[in-house]
């Protein structure tokens, strides 16, 4: 499931990047990797502020979308 459906707070490990090239090597500098564990810290329409590794990054609806995660 997108990690758009996880309501806030809730922890989930990623399973996919399912974006483009130039966005996948973007995101797995941020530590946005498959198996790494991640949370939805707030959302705001459709906009999610996420906690990974100890930082907090902002990320589109677009992207959200399509970072495909496992509870």
């Amino acid at each position: 499931m997108p990690i758009t459906m996880l309501s806030s707070g809730q922890e989930a490990v990623i399973d996919a990047c399912r974006v483009k090239d130039a966005t996948r090597k973007f995101l797995e500098g941020l530590g946005i990797i498959p198996g790494a564990l991640i949370s939805v810290v707030s959302e705001m329409n459709g906009n999610l502020i996420i906690s990974i590794k100890g930082s907090r990054i902002a990320i589109s609806k677009g992207i959200a979308q399509q970072v495909m995660v496992q509870d």
